[in-house]
Parts: structure tokens; sequence; C-alpha cells
């Protein structure tokens, strides 16, 4: 981490010093956040190791720092980039090894009004929760974020125009990829629309070759998420969302079939006053075919894909607005004969206890 924080001052200080050649719009922000855990697993695989399907507080028995981020961000009426440096515990156990202190890294420019065309690395367009606790109701996130991709790397085609709709159209090196697995590359879409000043409706998709150069027949992977969120009256809030996924030739004695998955959860917050609210989720993944999860040996001794459901029960309590105190529990049951949770009193079900502590920031230094 301590090489890249230099390259990030200078990213800050170059794009200040050309702020002030700009017009009235150009700005300078910087961000910054850090997040900190104690967690238990019932079916803890060990001190200081990465547990199962988690990325956030992924270490039983132990503290931990999720994440620790700094970002630079400059945009004025023609160009615009980001550079965020990440570290910590959700870095170790999601980010791909090449790139881990990367977050994102990327530059756009401006072809006319509303549209824009982007290029770098760049956070996933696709899911209904965010790798991130302070995007989220909750800390933990579902087995289906666990399993969706986190980052990626290509151009990005944007629309951000003055009404409802906003729109992106992605060329991607593949389905959670910096480094490519292979020589095709694959097509994304992102639409999101604001039905009203309390309701948002988002659809994402990516379509592409999966499987390696020269592996016949060819695997091309379609995943697609959608999700509602809604707020009523004030205190209640809702977050419904779900994927669908297929992939070409996996399924069968002779992987001629197509195989199909999906995942539903549904997010609902209860604000009892400004500074604290609780926090109910409800999960279901369903990839038999593991072709999104793996495989995993059940007991009749056949191979197959990840199949859970869970309950997720958690508050929050803010100190100031951009600062939370979070504490939660989470049930997770596995289906299908699947023994997965190792160490366990039930091999087929685990229990999970967290708290984390949070705080972020975005200041805008330099405006002319």
């Amino acid at each position: 981490m301590r090489h890249f924080l230099p390259i990030l001052a200078i990213f800050t200080l170059s794009m200040s010093a050309s702020a002030q050649q700009e017009d009235s719009s150009a700005q300078i922000r910087i961000s910054g956040y850090v997040d900190a855990y104690y967690s238990y697993f019932s079916d803890s695989l060990g001190a200081n190791a990465l547990q199962q399907f988690t990325t956030v507080s992924p270490r039983s028995g132990r503290f931990g720092l999720n994440v620790a981020q700094i970002g630079a961000h400059y945009r004025d009426e023609n160009i615009r980039g980001n550079v965020v440096l990440h570290y910590g515990d959700i870095a170790q156990a999601t980010w791909t090894e090449e790139f881990r202190p990367v977050q994102e890294a990327n530059l756009g420019f401006r072809i006319s009004p509303g549209w824009w065309v982007d290029g770098g690395f760049f956070t996933t367009h696709i899911g209904t929760e965010s790798f991130l606790p302070k995007n989220n109701f909750l800390s933990s996130t579902a087995v289906a974020t666990y399993n969706e991709p986190f980052y990626q790397a290509g151009a990005r085609l944007s629309y951000e125009g003055p009404n409802q709709l906003h729109a992106e159209f992605w060329l991607a090196n593949g389905y959670n990829f910096f480094l490519d697995a292979n020589s095709a590359k694959s097509i994304g879409l992102l639409l999101r629309y604001q039905l009203s000043g309390k309701t948002s409706l988002s659809y994402s998709g990516l379509f592409g070759r999966e499987s390696p150069d020269g592996v016949s027949p060819r695997q091309f992977r379609f995943y697609q998420n959608a999700y509602l969120n809604s707020a009523v009256g004030g205190r209640l809030f809702l977050v419904l969302g779900g994927d669908l996924g297929m992939q070409s030739n996996t399924k069968g004695p002779d992987a001629e079939d197509s195989a199909l998955m999906f995942n539903a959860l549904a997010v609902l917050r209860y604000q009892f006053r400004p500074d604290f609210s609780a926090t109910a989720r409800a999960e279901v993944f369903q990839d038999p075919d593991g072709f999104i999860s793996g495989l995993y040996s059940n007991t009749r001794g056949q191979e197959q894909g990840l199949q859970l459901w869970g309950i997720t029960l958690g508050a929050e309590f803010r100190p100031a607005e951009n600062a939370y105190l979070r504490a939660e529990a989470r049930y997770l049951s596995a289906e299908g004969g699947l023994d997965i949770f190792t160490g366990s009193p039930d091999p087929r079900t685990r229990w999970e206890a967290m708290a984390t502590m949070g705080f972020y920031f975005d200041h805008r230094i330099t405006t002319k």
C-alpha cells in the first residue's frame, strides 16, 4: 500500500494544478473510508483464516480491518478521473492479486452533452448490494453478492441526462476480470430509472464467452441483475433484488446443455430515529450446476453447486451522518445434502455475528 500512496498524492497535486486553468466547474475531491470489525462464525476454519461465502468481516474470533481506502477524484466539464486505493480484509478476500491495492482507476471524456466515455479499472456495474458496508443497510453481504463480480476492466459509454434515466453501455474483459482469461470481450448494460423521488428501478447485465481460448465447446455466460429501491413514509425502506444467470455447454454428461442459476434477496429497514434503525434481510441462492459458485460434494457422493437460504438481523447507530456502529447476526442453511460448514455443530447450517464501525468522508479541496 505504501508504494501507491505517493502515486495518489502526485495524481491529486497534478489535477489540482490543472484545475486552476479550467473553468468554474472544475473540482477535485478527496475521499476516504475506514471500517473495523469483530466477528464470529460457528464453522470457523481456524485462526485468521478467511471464512467461506463472505467478504465482509471474514476472520472469526478476531478484531480486524475490513477496509481502509483513499481516493482522488477530478471532474470538469469535459474530463473526469478516479483513483481509489484500498487495503484490508475485503480486498484480501475479493480482489485479484495482481492489482489488489487498486480498487478503481479510470479516466473519462465528455463527447456530447450528457454523454461520457470512460476507460480503465472499475468496480462492477452488476449487483443489488455493494461490496462496501457503507453503501448498504447491513455490513454483511448476501451470498449472491459474494458470487457476483466485484471489479471489471474495460470501456464505458454512459448517459447522464437531467431526466430520470441513467444508462451505461460496457465493453469489458469478462466476468470479474482485470486481466482477461481469453481473447473475447463481454458486453454489458446498466439502466436505472427514477420512478419517483422515493423509488428507483435498476437493471444490469453482462454477456460474453467465459471459457479459455482453445476449449471446446465454448461457454457463453449471460448474467443479469435487477433491483428496486423504495422509501415508504420516511421511516420504512425496502430493497428487492435478484439475479438470473445462464451458461451454455455446461450441464449434462456431455456438457451440451445450458446451466441456470438464480438468487433473490429482500431487505427491509425501519428508521426508529434519525440516528437508529433496524434491518432484516432474507436471501436465497440456487446454483445447482455450480457454474458460478463452484462444485461441492453432497451426502450422496455427488458433485453439485451451492444451494442455500439465509436470514440476517441487524441494528445501526449513527453518531454522525458519515459514521456508524452496527451489530448483526445471520443464519445460513444449505440444501441438497450439502455438508459444507466444516466445524459447525450442524455441517448444513452456520451462525454468524459481527460488530462493525465505520467512518467515511468526501471532501472537495479545490475549485476555481
